[in-house]
């Protein structure tokens, strides 16, 4: 006759399962984040080199952003040269300014009048407005030729789920001071009790996110080593700076 498990059999084999599930669940769950990361970083390559494509194709100007991202974004603009909706999401991206998940957004069938794109995200991804040609007036650093430092300067990043749905961001606003002086845009887009900005998802893979700098390449970084001012060289938001020339990262 088989000999039934004891009841202290049974805790043992239950005390053993939930010792392996402690070891393994962590690992699983920073192998997951680490695919999302690597999705997240090819993104990012991609976008950089549609811009660099676009810049080609347009007298060297970079895209133009809009408020909200709608039917003139750059996502729109540079769609073009990607070929593919898919790749302006990200995967760190949780977002409530996207339609349930399954759903195929954006969608080239929708018209471009159509609320939606008011609405919803059309990309995960913000461009710095200091070089989108429409803050500050001149459009100083409108175009990749106006960089000393392209290799330097943080172009591209990843939005913070809050942000609603736009296509840029506005370092020139960051921190105190700025470089325009408007209370209103400094408590909307910094915390300057934690000195970090509202605008980008800062540890959206561990303690870091990826960025796409102005020459097209891409990397993951930490916003302690990207953000920095250097007020007597008129540097006001670090490697966000398109004014950024010795400081590499």
């Amino acid at each position: 006759m088989k000999k039934a498990f004891t009841l202290i059999e049974l805790l043992v084999v239950i005390a053993i399962i939930a010792i392996l599930a402690a070891i393994l669940f962590p690992v699983f769950a920073q192998a997951k984040n680490a695919a999302k990361k690597t999705v997240d970083l090819s993104n990012m390559k991609q976008v950089g080199t549609a811009f660099m494509l676009y810049a080609g194709d347009n007298d060297d100007y970079l895209p133009l952003t809009s408020y909200p991202a709608a039917t003139n974004s750059w996502a729109i603009r540079c769609q073009p040269y990607t070929k593919s909706w898919d790749l302006f999401r990200s995967p760190g991206d949780n977002s409530a300014f996207w339609p349930a998940r399954g759903t195929k957004w954006p969608d080239e069938t929708v018209p471009l009048d159509d609320p939606r794109w008011q609405n919803y995200r059309t990309t995960s991804y913000l461009l710095n407005a200091f070089m989108s040609g429409t803050y500050g007036g001149s459009g100083t650093y409108a175009t990749t030729s106006s960089l000393a430092a392209p290799a330097n300067v943080i172009y591209v990043v990843l939005a913070d789920d809050k942000v609603a749905p736009r296509d840029h961001y506005h370092p020139f606003y960051w921190g105190t001071p700025s470089e325009t002086a408007s209370g209103y845009m400094q408590n909307m887009t910094f915390d300057a009790a934690k000195d970090e900005t509202k605008e980008i998802k800062l540890r959206a893979f561990s303690e870091g996110s990826n960025y796409a700098y102005a020459d097209g390449h891409a990397k993951f970084g930490k916003w302690n080593q990207l953000w920095w001012r250097d007020i007597p060289n008129g540097i006001y938001a670090g490697s966000f700076d398109p004014r950024n020339t010795g400081r590499a990262n």
